[in-house]
């Protein structure tokens, strides 16, 4: 399957770039990203299916884009300052708000698009409607080609596009103003050494979960445990900051 990170968000981050206030871009990003989330559950008792169909847009794809939308703009203001400095104003996530159907729409809009991109690289029966026979022709299956080379395709456009996303930050989730993104890191090596000690420990117990050995839920876990890992390392940094503050006080008293 194409990646679910950060190939997935091409289809959708030109969207963002080109009408900000028509898109929630968090949204998007969450949507196109949902119906692998499932994968986290497989080989265990409640492993969860079919989030790959229309009908799972409604079911799965949508309330999983709106909790993980939820999550990343309450949890944005703890690892943005950890950040590069281009991409700090995504501070600003949690008060930047959009209505409530462009929130969803944004969301099913970036689910949609997911399943179309499987759609066309895990399936051939498009080629043959327009007169191809790939396997005829290659004698390779069309995914094993497809797969590979829009991941790597789309991989190229994200970083492309992210790098618009850092010069353009008062495009994306907060017209206007600039003065307020310039939050800097508190104590950046506990951040660092605790984001690196829960990557590392995490990647040893990845093999002892089930289907470790299946490439599409162990890429998913390993992302969820990316997230995790900065997300701790934040709470740590913040929290030496705040108690050095504290001891400091009563000395400069």
């Amino acid at each position: 399957m194409p990646l679910s990170f950060p190939s997935h968000l091409a289809p959708v981050l030109p969207l963002k770039l080109w009408r900000p206030r028509w898109f929630d871009g968090v949204a998007l990003a969450t949507g196109t990203v949902a119906p692998d989330v499932a994968y986290l559950t497989t080989g265990t008792g409640v492993q969860v299916t079919g989030t790959h169909t229309v009908a799972a847009l409604l079911w799965w794809c949508l309330p999983v884009a709106l909790g993980y939308a939820w999550l990343v703009r309450h949890c944005a203001a703890t690892v943005a300052p950890y950040l590069p400095a281009g991409y700090r104003w995504a501070a600003e996530l949690r008060v930047r708000r959009h209505r409530w159907w462009i929130t969803v729409g944004s969301a099913l809009l970036g689910a949609v698009s997911h399943l179309g991109w499987d759609w066309l690289t895990h399936t051939d029966g498009w080629l043959h409607a327009l007169g191809v026979d790939w396997y005829a022709v290659t004698g390779l299956h069309w995914w094993t080609v497809s797969d590979l080379s829009s991941s790597l395709l789309g991989a190229v456009a994200v970083v492309i596009l992210a790098r618009r996303f850092a010069r353009r930050p008062a495009n994306v989730d907060r017209p206007g103003r600039r003065d307020t993104y310039g939050a800097t890191p508190a104590r950046p090596v506990v951040f660092r050494r605790v984001a690196a000690t829960v990557a590392v420990v995490g990647v040893a117990l990845l093999p002892l979960f089930p289907a470790a050995r299946e490439p599409a839920p162990t890429g998913v876990r390993l992302l969820h445990l990316v997230a995790l890992a900065a997300l701790l390392g934040a709470l740590a940094a913040n929290r030496a900051a705040s108690e050095r503050t504290g001891r400091l006080e009563p000395e400069q008293r």
